[in-house]
């Protein structure tokens, strides 16, 4: 949380795993100490989020209208190119599967339903090989990133859509996780996980929370919460940048893949 100035919610929930909760709450607390110096209270602001940082599919689908990008991240991991990520379709390391077409009729373990990485991109990938019909036998929700890759090491998975960046800090933090699990493919590049705040924040506050943001990169005190985080930098970004990942669905339905199954 940031505590204090605005006086609202303040959270990084999409790589939030145990081994680097210190690195977010530096994080946070970096942003806090710059919005400090900025002079917010809680009468700037407006709305139920101050700074949050949220999935880019829903972002313009299910969460439509609901925040105001403020940045898209840089991280130093595989996978990620400037501003973009992409996802890793993963299956078990003891298989021997060499190309998507070789997935056909198999299990595929899902993380969200409206997730970019673990289903729009995975969607557009097979679309590609799908033949304008059903491609897996069952699709299955596991709930989480983590739980997709236990799902394929365990072997009731046959493969599953895995976030770059995710797997990257996974692969540092937590290795077993990803120990039984092997990289058959890469989708192609999407919009990271912009940081945002409610579409209800003011312009002035949009305006802060951009230099806070850009601030906390800079701040001596979070070096090393940054290197955690293996986030380098952020670049400006509003929710027009994000549209890519609705050309990704248009692409998949013409192609006669609406929905990944």
């Amino acid at each position: 949380m940031i505590a204090g100035e605005a006086g609202r919610a303040a959270s990084l929930p999409m790589y939030a795993f145990p081994e680097i909760d210190a690195a977010n709450a530096a994080f946070l607390a970096a942003i806090a100490r710059a919005l400090r110096l900025e002079g917010i209270t809680e009468n700037d602001s407006a709305g139920e989020t101050l700074f949050s940082q949220v999935c880019g599919y829903p972002l313009l689908t299910s969460e439509n209208g609901r925040f105001s990008v403020l940045a898209a991240p840089c991280y130093d991991l595989p996978g990620c190119d400037g501003p973009t990520h992409r996802s890793f379709i993963v299956v078990n390391a003891a298989t021997p599967y060499r190309g998507l077409e070789e997935l056909r009729g198999g299990v595929f373990a899902l993380n969200e339903p409206t997730s970019n990485s673990g289903m729009n991109l995975a969607r557009s990938a097979f679309a590609r090989v799908a033949e304008q019909k059903p491609f897996f036998r069952r699709v299955l929700l596991s709930g989480s990133h983590a739980n997709s890759l236990a799902r394929v090491a365990s072997g009731a998975a046959d493969a599953a859509s895995i976030d770059c960046i995710t797997y990257g800090l996974l692969s540092v933090h937590r290795p077993a996780v990803i120990a039984g699990c092997r990289i058959l493919a890469q989708t192609a590049p999407s919009p990271a996980p912009p940081f945002v705040t409610s579409s209800e924040t003011r312009p002035a506050t949009v305006a802060a929370l951009r230099r806070a943001l850009a601030g906390a990169l800079r701040d001596e005190h979070c070096a090393n919460a940054m290197r955690a985080l293996r986030l380098k930098k952020v670049v400006a970004a509003s929710a027009d940048d994000y549209r890519a990942v609705l050309d990704l669905e248009r692409d998949a339905s013409e192609r006669g893949y609406p929905s990944l199954a």
